[in-house]
């Protein structure tokens, strides 16, 4: 019966073994096999056999202890090293845990985002519509304004036609009970241009647009024919300084102007090409046909002014 006197190798470690136990044991079987040797009696052989047999189990014993005191120490640093581990795995949930949570606020802020990015977005196209309507309603408008503004001068035409043959006298003295047919008689006579009853059709005086003006009301005068009236104007401005007193009128004398009637319009029109031409230095100024003309200098082209933009040919 061969026996091992040392540990496996995966034990190879434990140095914790009872070393004198096992020599002693070592010696006696060593002393048993010597004595072999000798021819002994039946008792003997059988103590020895029974010796032996002690010898051996206490060797197993001595082994399977140290054999299990090694697998304890192993069994513990393997039940330290799970615990450990454990707690790695613990916190590696736990860690986990609060990652996920992080991402579902994450993907909540995100989701939340999202809609409102959807909600702007609609928004947007919602204000672009309105924006577009707006701006076709504007365009419909604009071509609205510009028609507006055509039918507009066209009646400032029609209207300004109308008063083709009139003459607008300003600053004529009103007196009580006047007789304004025979002041245009006389005014004939003193400007060399006849004017007759039957040539007039209508005279009256109209009131300022300013309730604050002070002055005498303007004279109205529409007479059978445009002809007519334009050799009256042309015979006014060659008359150099007319005034109530050329007209045999009592009072104060007072400048008389004579000019177109226009229409509101046209005089609003008219005072403003007066201004920007001072300001600019043009030296004429002037009304024909119900048309206002500017020029700069004597050998300056004439340009006519039938709107507000066209007060920027002033210049």
């Amino acid at each position: 019966m061969s026996l091992q006197h040392t540990p496996p190798n995966k034990f190879a470690s434990d140095t914790n073994i009872p070393t004198s136990v096992c020599l002693e044991d070592d010696a006696f079987i060593l002393s048993v096999r010597k004595r072999k040797k000798q021819p002994d009696s039946d008792d003997t052989q059988e103590r020895l056999s029974k010796q032996l047999s002690e010898q051996e189990s206490k060797i197993t014993d001595c082994i399977t202890a140290a054999v299990n005191s090694a697998l304890e120490r192993e069994m513990s640093k393997v039940s330290t090293l799970l615990t450990e581990i454990n707690a790695n795995v613990m916190k590696l949930t736990t860690d986990n845990i609060s990652i996920n949570k992080t991402l579902s606020e994450t993907n909540n802020r995100l989701s939340e985002m999202e809609k409102y990015l959807n909600f702007s977005s609609d928004r947007q196209d919602s204000f672009e519509s309105r924006l577009k309507v707006i701006e076709e309603k504007n365009t419909s408008t604009t071509g609205l304004e510009n028609q507006i503004i055509t039918l507009e001068n066209q009646m400032s035409r029609l209207e300004q036609q109308a008063r083709q043959c009139n003459i607008e006298i300003a600053n004529l003295p009103e007196r009580r009970g006047e007789n304004l047919i025979s002041i245009l008689e006389n005014l004939g006579d003193v400007i060399k241009q006849p004017i007759r009853a039957c040539d007039i059709v209508a005279v009256h005086r109209v009131p300022h647009a300013d309730s604050g003006n002070r002055f005498p009301k303007n004279v109205i005068a529409k007479f059978t024919n445009r002809t007519l009236r334009d050799n009256i104007i042309s015979a006014y401005r060659s008359t150099k300084g007319l005034d109530s007193s050329k007209l045999s009128m009592s009072g104060t004398p007072a400048r008389i102007y004579i000019n177109e009637h226009l229409t509101l319009n046209n005089k609003i029109l008219f005072r403003q090409c007066r201004e920007a031409a001072k300001k600019e230095g043009f030296k004429y100024v002037w009304v024909k046909h119900g048309s206002i003309l500017v020029r700069k200098s004597d050998t300056s082209p004439v340009s006519s002014i039938r709107s507000i933009a066209d007060i920027s040919k002033i210049k």
